[in-house]
């Protein structure tokens, strides 16, 4: 640990040197990177949260196609915007992009500020996505600051302590803005983010690989993966749900959703807890199908599917076709226990 101690940060500059070149050679083709329009910008930033790359691409490309300007999406039905978010999770993001987008169209005409403390005052814009939009968009020489830069950042420098707590996130963020004051900040933070995520890996990292390898202090310690520290994760929850699909013919009854979880999108009935208490409301005799097991980021929700047929009109919401679904916002808890139901039906079908 005194000898680790005693290793020299690198400097700053001689890293860029090195992340640049290998940033402009070896950068993926993403589709956001072809652009310098702040609202793709914008949107790829917010998808990217919490999603993989792979997973926003298309997302990406429809929701532009739908709304290519802010204005287009500031004008838009929430609902809308949650069917073509559908399947994404995280749901709050497209409230807040919404917001936000509605800020741009209420308080500036409809053009994205040019200035960090502009952006920052906008509806789910914080530090890193102005630092994102700032840099990448406009040449703003702003800091940004995300899972993959703090890893990167962490074990070049042997920055010790959990940046999610305050001086160590201090730390992080005034040394990404010593980054990002260059000719190019959007290169140099982009630079940072690729190699977090092509390199620089949580886990088994390929260090021969990384263009500054030698500069790097986890590495010279010999045991990179130790970067960052962090505190214990709190304790994910179970939670026990049933769920109710209740049939008219080829159609499924949902309703807008109450529940903090996916505010406004169509569930199946749920309540919370266990038991055989019987279904309120315009239901006949109902079976137990199917267990599903969805996962949130502190919930792990077990949910016991049961069937029954309606007998009467439903209190709220309304009766889809399956093929509607799609065009609807619709989350995924909601296609785990529709298809859950659905195979224990086809099987049902077969035996017969």
């Amino acid at each position: 640990m005194q000898e680790s101690a005693r290793l020299k940060s690198p400097d700053v500059d001689a890293v860029s040197e090195r992340l640049l070149p290998w940033f402009a050679a070896n950068a993926r083709a993403l589709p956001w990177r072809a652009v310098r329009d702040p609202w793709a910008v914008w949107v790829s930033e917010v998808m990217l949260q919490q999603t993989r790359v792979e997973t926003v691409i298309p997302y990406w490309n429809r929701f532009l196609q739908r709304f290519p300007t802010v204005t287009a999406l500031a004008d838009a039905p929430e609902d809308d915007v949650l069917t073509l978010w559908s399947g994404l999770g995280y749901y709050r993001r497209a409230r807040l992009l919404h917001a936000g987008a509605k800020a741009v169209v209420a308080r500036h005409g409809g053009v994205i500020p040019r200035d960090a403390d502009g952006l920052r005052a906008l509806p789910g814009v914080g530090d890193y996505t102005a630092g994102a939009i700032g840099s990448i968009a406009f040449g703003l020489r702003v800091p940004l600051v995300d899972g993959n830069v703090e890893r990167v950042l962490t074990r070049l420098h042997g920055l010790r302590g959990d940046p999610r707590a305050a001086p160590l996130k201090k730390q992080l963020w005034t040394l990404a803005a010593r980054y990002a004051d260059r000719p190019d900040p959007g290169a140099i933070n982009q630079s940072l983010m690729e190699l977090g995520a092509t390199v620089c890996a949580p886990t088994s990292p390929r260090c021969l690989t990384c263009p500054a390898r030698d500069l790097c202090v986890a590495r010279r310690e010999g045991d990179p993966e130790r970067y960052p520290e962090k505190a214990p994760r709190a304790t994910v929850r179970t939670e026990a749900w049933q769920a109710l699909v209740a049939r008219d013919g080829d159609r499924v009854w949902l309703m807008p959703s109450t529940l903090g979880r996916w505010q406004s999108m169509l569930l199946v009935p749920m309540r919370e807890g266990s038991g055989d208490a019987p279904w309120e409301g315009p239901v006949g005799r109902v079976t137990k199908v199917a267990d599903v097991v969805h996962v949130l980021t502190h919930a792990r929700m077990e949910i016991a599917v049961y069937e029954g047929r309606l007998a009467g009109e439903v209190p709220r919401g309304g009766l889809y076709a399956r093929e509607a679904l799609d065009a609807a916002a619709v989350p995924k808890v909601t296609r785990a226990i529709l298809a859950a139901a659905d195979g224990d039906e086809g099987q049902r079908r077969r035996r017969r």
